[in-house]
């Protein structure tokens, strides 16, 4: 596993991250926490955000409780989401860092509406908040990270999850290629990270994770035309997803989309010519 120790490179900085109060934003908070940052956690959950909360302050004791905020948000609300942002800055002062983490996996048409409105509208809108309350400057610890999915680099039997992801990937390469960044004097850099499956807690549970591990497979590979047999996937725990995270944070550039997958360092998706 590629890691970086928490040295605290981050100290000062402020992060705002979506669907932070469980998972991989979850992981997340916690990993910015750990490398000193200040960290406004966004959930719709009022529960679920203050239980994080809670948990993390007793975790990191009184190290933490300063660097903290919660905010319920419905991040599919446009005057709730910009709010959320103008209430970090009066915590913090400022925002430096934006995750779009907060989505919806469904299966087939499955919650459809909220899926587009959640897994891609949100993160566009993210998107432009972030480009317009993070400084306009060169910052290798500013950046807006879109959470997409290796789904959206597949051809799966999930169309509105697997459109959606593609869509956050396709809107991240554009916004921020280099002629939309001189074109409108961006410096702030747009990135998408694509975790492969990530789940913690069946580290002792081998039956399920392996019963788990055959329903994604499935999913994942069921729409290809002619299936890969050298495919590998490995459910991987959010060890490894933080560790990608923070790479991309320090070395990625604008319009980068990064593959975290498969407990493997993190690597540059590459995308063939058009045609």
């Amino acid at each position: 596993m590629n890691t970086q120790s928490s040295n605290g490179d981050l100290h000062g900085t402020v992060a705002l991250i979506t669907g932070g109060g469980q998972g991989m934003g979850l992981a997340i908070v916690e990993e910015l926490l750990k490398n000193d940052a200040h960290v406004s956690l966004i959930d719709i959950s009022e529960e679920i955000g203050n239980n994080a909360i809670h948990e993390l302050e007793i975790k990191y004791k009184s190290s933490s409780s300063n660097r903290l905020l919660f905010i319920k948000c419905d991040v599919t609300n446009e005057i709730e989401f910009e709010d959320s942002f103008k209430k970090t800055i009066e915590q913090f002062g400022k925002i430096n860092i934006v995750v779009n983490n907060a989505g919806i996996m469904t299966k087939y048409l499955t919650s459809w509406e909220l899926a587009i409105d959640l897994n891609y509208k949100a993160v566009v809108r993210g998107t432009i908040l972030g480009l317009k309350y993070i400084e306009n400057k060169v910052d290798k610890n500013s950046a807006v990270i879109n959470v997409a999915s290796i789904v959206g680099l597949s051809n799966t039997v999930m169309p509105i999850y697997q459109s959606t992801k593609r869509a956050v990937i396709d809107f991240t390469k554009s916004i921020g290629c280099p002629f939309n960044s001189k074109a409108t004097g961006n410096n702030v850099r747009v990135m998408a990270i694509c975790p492969g499956a990530t789940f913690d807690g069946f580290e002792n549970n081998i039956e399920v994770k392996n019963a788990l591990k055959l329903e994604i497979e499935e999913l994942i590979t069921s729409g290809e035309e002619t299936p890969n047999p050298n495919r590998i996937l490995i459910i991987q725990s959010t060890d490894y997803y933080k560790a990608a995270f923070l790479y991309v944070l320090k070395n990625g550039k604008n319009g980068d989309i990064w593959i975290a997958e498969n407990e493997q360092p993190p690597r540059l998706a590459h995308f063939s010519i058009q045609y």
